[in-house]
């Protein structure tokens, strides 16, 4: 609105708050087309003519304004793709899976999409980068496949800067979000581990605690005796979850300051006793330390136990213990893995040292001893190496070939628990299973429904049909490409015979039980054959000509 407008509206208000009876209200005399309009304005009643020189001053002074002027900066334009888009079948599928807010065969859709150097449709990169908001684990997938157009939109919203900035641009640490700074580590850290180590020292004293134990736990990846300097030092960082995590790490490195000075503290505690009339049989005798010292407290291990059923000496030993490579034992007593074991399952052997072995041989997946600790039929240990096995997600520096062979071992050993079966595949950092796995998870599990069809399983285990209905619907999402034809002609096969199935009993209730899981069991076979089909039509969708930039 002009200067002069203004005043004369100033002017009119000031009448009007006061009131045309208490102050009458003069006409106002201008030049120029605004003084003709107000001229015209019939005076003869002081309330009309105020609110028509009102309204009229009003307008005059809108028809004059100027338009609003956006001088904001519209940034650089996005730059040209370099990977072609996928195909329309492929982005059918997606758009389903997304929809669908985290469809299970999301995950090996974008590594397929990864593989075959595509990337997705554009109408689809909103609704992905918002579910990578939502789901932190979908993220470097989704960095894979959104190409240029998707990083640069990313850039232009915070809800998504997770995935801003270049691969290549390393201003990104210093400037970006927790979360994109995460993505932007973790693959540095992959393709060039000490760089991305020396980037996280520069900036260390400036983070928080709790990113500095989120970046910290990316060392896990292409961990070295070149991270141990770094690493030490942080037993004295004022955090404890930093301190707890460097000390995780360090107890992945046997050559380590900290790995030795555990190796010191308990390798004189610990005798190997022989059996007296028997030359090849032994037993392990434990010292426990005397005192809490202030070495053992920077190497983290605390005062008072936690364990009210553990004494505070026997704790100091058993967490260094857990910090001791399995490997020292060889060394120390010269005995095979399975010697040591038979030795340290002997009756009179300190159960502390048993207990130790397995905690490391599960964090470390140490296939030898996992299956020297299994092969001794002992329900104890076994359901407690499961459960472990369930607790502690699988090291990603462990080689694949380890982390299979030590899968289909556990897979294989008639004493592991299904329930626990189901987890130790499930919750493991492997995308899709092999195709011995999947044959194997296949073998299992139509002989549990043979097994039921038989009548064969007892009512306990029956009772806990829900465990297998969900290990057979979720496995469909891991298995191996290559066993989808086998898998579902035998899964169609074993549900003809669910089907036809009848229970051997006269007992109403264990009849209606019966009914509930056969009816369960179906409808996780089909749910499997359904996934198994999806799975396959997505692939080979991928494989499709007819893709461009």
């Amino acid at each position: 609105m002009n200067i002069f407008a203004s005043s004369l509206l100033k002017n009119i208000t000031a009448i009007a708050l006061i009131g045309t009876q208490r102050q009458s209200f003069t006409p106002i005399a201008t030049e120029g087309d605004l003084g003709k309009l107000l001229a015209s304005i019939d005076a003869t009643n002081q309330e009309s003519a105020l609110l028509d020189t009102i309204s009229s001053i009003t307008l005059y002074a809108k028809a004059g304004q100027l338009p609003l002027q956006d001088n904001t900066s519209l940034g650089s334009p996005c730059d040209l793709e370099d990977l072609p888009r996928c195909s329309d079948r492929t982005d059918h599928y997606l758009s389903l899976m997304i929809n669908g807010d985290r469809d299970p065969a999301l995950p090996n859709l974008l590594q397929a999409l990864a593989d075959a150097g595509q990337r997705v449709n554009e109408r689809n990169l909103p609704a992905l980068l918002s579910l990578g908001k939502r789901h932190s684990e979908l993220r470097e997938a989704i960095a894979r496949v959104v190409g240029k157009r998707g990083q640069w939109l990313a850039a232009q919203n915070p809800e998504w800067n997770y995935l801003a900035g270049d691969d290549d641009d390393e201003a990104l640490w210093d400037t970006g979000s927790k979360a994109s700074r995460l993505l932007w580590l973790t693959k540095l850290r992959r393709q060039a581990p000490q760089q991305a180590r020396q980037k996280l020292e520069s900036s260390w004293k400036q983070e928080s605690a709790s990113d500095r134990t989120a970046f910290l736990e990316l060392c896990i990846t292409n961990l070295s005796m070149e991270d141990e300097p770094f690493l030490e030092s942080l037993l004295d960082d004022r955090s404890k979850e930093v301190r707890r995590t460097a000390i995780n790490l360090l107890t992945y490195l046997p050559e380590s300051r900290f790995v030795q000075r555990a190796i010191a503290r308990i390798e004189n505690l610990i005798k190997l006793e022989r059996i007296k009339d028997q030359k090849d049989r032994h037993y392990f005798t434990v010292e426990l330390p005397n005192s809490h010292t202030a070495e053992m407290a920077r190497d983290g291990i605390e005062a008072k136990s936690a364990d009210s059923q553990v004494g505070d000496r026997a704790s100091w030993f058993f967490q260094d213990l857990i910090a001791v490579p399995l490997s020292f034992w060889h060394q120390q007593f010269t005995l095979s893995t399975e010697d040591l074991i038979q030795a340290a399952h002997h009756p009179q052997s300190d159960r502390l040292i048993l207990q130790g072995w397995i905690t490391i041989a599960q964090k470390t997946q140490d296939l030898a001893w996992l299956q020297s600790l299994v092969d001794l039929n002992n329900p104890e240990i076994t359901n407690k190496i499961a459960n472990l096995t369930v607790a502690n997600s699988i090291p990603p520096q462990i080689s694949n070939n380890n982390q299979q062979a030590a899968w289909i071992y556990l897979i294989k050993h008639p004493a592991i628990a299904f329930s626990n079966l189901h987890h130790s595949l499930l919750f493991s950092k492997q995308a899709v299973w092999n195709l011995e796995i999947s044959e194997i998870v296949l073998e299992l599990i139509i002989r549990h429904i043979e097994s039921f069809i038989n009548n064969s399983l007892s009512m306990h285990q029956t009772s806990n049909y829900w465990t297998v209905k969900e290990f057979i619907q979720n496995s469909s999402q891991y298995m191996a490409r290559s066993s989808f034809p086998i898998a579902k002609a035998k899964a169609l096969a074993i549900n003809q015979k669910l089907q036809e199935a009848s229970h051997n009993s006269d007992n109403p209730q264990e009849l209606k039980q019966w009914g509930y899981v056969q009816n369960a069991f179906q409808n996780a076979i089909k749910k499997f054959i359904d996934v198994l089909q999806l799975r396959q039509e997505m692939l080979e969708s991928i494989t499709d000509d007819g893709v461009s930039l």
